[in-house]
């Protein structure tokens, strides 16, 4: 069953930001929204808790749906951040919540092609988040990471890097705590952790991809 992108009206004073995304951006988007109220109105897709958007082929099986509003209506913002990568990390498929390694670049390649094909919209994608309380997972992490890069170069994508980000304030893994918080970003964290992700790396991103016009080819 799809999953579908926030129901609050787009503001007609306020830019639009939608942050598409996984749990962790579930985590953080809310001190996205809360720094920048002044200038923007900011949203997550999916709307709701469990997974976020899962693993990359439910995002491109869902992912009209995840880019509409509940009743149907496209959403179309001014930036869309967005982020695959935790739900693809092993090698199990579950449809709607994990999917395996060998499938996060194909379909975040279909993905990325029909985001930076969305007119008047500007995107930006999240490079993934660490597991620092485990190496091994963070070994695929950084694959997929990899992937990632080479996949948003081909279309011209931006990235902002919130892996390297925490792992320079907290060190390499396997780390148990992080911010100072026991198991944080394993992949999980809390408010502690969400809010320096969000006021130090996503929000300067957005604002940046904001207030820079556009490129002309």
């Amino acid at each position: 069953v799809c999953k579908t992108g926030g129901p609050i009206p787009f503001s007609k004073a306020l830019k639009n930001i939608v942050i598409l995304g996984d749990s962790v951006s579930i985590g953080y988007t809310p001190h996205v929204a809360d720094h920048m109220k002044a200038e923007a109105l900011v949203q997550h897709s999916p709307w709701g808790g469990d997974g976020g958007a899962e693993e990359t082929h439910f995002g491109w099986k869902c992912l009209d749906f995840l880019l509409s509003a509940p009743d149907g209506t496209p959403q179309r913002p001014d930036v869309l951040f967005f982020n695959f990568g935790l739900h693809n990390t092993d090698n199990r498929t579950i449809p709607g919540q994990a999917g395996p390694i060998a499938e996060y670049g194909p379909y975040l390649d279909k993905i990325a092609n029909r985001l930076a094909n969305l007119s008047g919209v500007k995107v930006l994608f999240g490079i993934t988040t660490p597991n620092m309380c485990s190496k091994d997972i963070d070994d695929v992490i950084m694959s997929n990471n990899n992937i990632a890069r080479t996949i948003m170069s081909k279309y011209a994508i931006p990235t902002v890097n919130l892996h390297s980000a925490i792992r320079d304030q907290c060190g390499s893994p396997p780390q148990q705590k992080c911010f100072g918080q026991r198991g944080c970003y394993c992949p999980h964290c809390n408010d502690v952790g969400y809010e320096w992700l969000a006021a130090h790396v996503i929000v300067p991103a957005i604002q940046k991809m904001l207030y820079t016009a556009p490129s002309i080819f």
